[in-house]
């Protein structure tokens, strides 16, 4: 019992300081490096419990990974962000919020898959965390509509408390349209139970019926298509109907490299789409990369189509740390001063080290290459739509009649801050 009194009040003693230290970053005071050692191997214990949760047991690669992804818990500001996460995430359970995937590079994070802002497994995908690492973090999330305002609300309150990056939510009618079916139909869809390169997901988009499927059916009328800027002969079901007709779709993998090709801004991006479908047919490789980089490029059947495409070329070449291969990424993908390229000092490194073809092949495809952890979170609802429309169509397309009809806004809309407007944000 001496032992155990022992033990407890050591533990007590650890949580007056867990609680002191919070205090004060809660407070914005400072805190020394014992504190921050203290709160931060606390704060990577939770993190490490959040996996548990989801994985069973937390394996060697998993925590490799965690340690890639440490400075989401070592950087001097990053208590007072992942504070602010950790209370958005607690005031949507609380009131039994639908909450999306997370999107944008945040899905890259397995600490913030660990604590429940981003559901997509960044290990499953092989994702790169030091992508975040070059810039204060940046997490959108989505929620239902019709109940989200006040989580909009709550999120937009602390982030305007933050001193270091950002937290922005946006309502979202398609969350709101899957709940609406459950209640329809009287039980929830179990997504991840079914195999995504099923027919049930795949079958739509090999007979390119893609009527109300994410991502594919654009409407004209959505708000976010005002400020997109689509050509206009590439609006509504008319073009990417086409596409598919003439494109063998394999996988689900497929379906997340085209949504993150169609984009169809301006020719260049139209022409992509035409070298995708090329390379699917030919067996397309750039013969001058290195064998482990045209492996890692097979997903992609050949082409560099991400921006974790990009970093893994530049950093077999110059032996960097990925962080700075980002850094130079993002330089590069700066369209439209191209003259301050020329003048970075990593860029000359570059150049020095690459051989021209490679260093042509990352100079232009930085203007054009995606996103790949937002490709792979917004395709969650690609695939539930697809779902839906298999095994549900009536009731999927009854909700979407009376959404659209109550709130008069299309059922793909999606919240965005662009050109400074925001939509979705109350």
């Amino acid at each position: 019992m001496d032992r155990e009194i022992g033990h407890i009040q050591k533990g007590r003693e650890q949580i007056v300081k867990l609680l002191s230290v919070s205090e004060k970053i809660e407070s914005g005071r400072p805190i020394n490096q014992t504190e921050r050692n203290l709160y931060m191997e606390a704060f990577k214990e939770e993190i490490i419990k959040g996996l548990k949760g989801k994985y069973s047991r937390v394996t060697d690669s998993q925590m490799q990974y965690l340690e890639r992804d440490r400075w989401f818990y070592t950087h001097p500001q990053m208590g007072e962000f992942i504070d602010a996460v950790k209370k958005c995430v607690a005031f949507a359970k609380g009131r039994n919020l639908i909450l999306g995937p997370g999107r944008g590079s945040s899905p890259s994070s397995i600490t913030l898959f660990g604590l429940g802002f981003s559901s997509v497994d960044p290990m499953k995908y092989d994702m790169i965390p030091e992508r975040l690492t070059t810039q204060p973090p940046s997490v959108h999330i989505d929620v239902e509509y019709e109940r989200g305002q006040e989580f909009v609300d709550f999120c937009r309150e602390i982030n305007k408390t933050l001193s270091f990056g950002e937290i922005q939510a946006f309502k979202m009618p398609l969350i709101d349209v899957v709940q609406n079916v459950h209640k329809n139909i009287g039980k929830t869809v179990d997504y991840n139970a079914i195999d995504e390169n099923s027919d049930i997901v795949l079958n739509h988009f090999r007979s390119a019926e893609i009527e109300k499927i994410f991502q594919f059916d654009f409407s004209k009328d959505a708000l976010v298509m005002k400020y997109e800027g689509f050509l206009s002969e590439y609006l509504g079901l008319g073009k990417i109907t086409e596409y598919l007709k003439g494109l063998r779709v394999d996988t689900f993998r497929d379906i997340i490299n085209i949504t993150s090709l169609w984009r169809p801004f301006n020719q260049e991006m139209v022409s992509r789409l035409e070298f995708y479908r090329k390379a699917k047919m030919n067996s397309f490789s750039y013969d001058f990369l290195s064998e482990d980089l045209k492996n890692s490029l097979k997903p992609n059947f050949g082409r560099v189509l991400y921006h974790e495409d990009l970093l893994r070329i530049i950093a077999h070449y110059t032996k960097w740390e990925l962080s700075r291969c980002n850094s130079l990424r993002k330089q590069c993908s700066n369209r439209t001063d191209l003259r301050k390229r020329d003048m970075d000092l990593d860029w000359i490194e570059f150049n020095s080290k690459a051989p021209r073809k490679v260093v042509d092949l990352v100079g232009e495809e930085c203007k054009w290459a995606f996103c790949f952890p937002h490709a792979v979170s917004f395709a969650q609802f690609t695939k539930q739509t697809a779902v839906l429309k298999t095994l549900h169509k009536k009731a999927y397309f009854s909700e979407i009649e009376k959404f659209e009809q109550k709130h008069g806004i299309t059922w793909d809309d999606i919240g965005i801050r662009i050109k400074g407007v925001s939509l979705h944000q109350g």
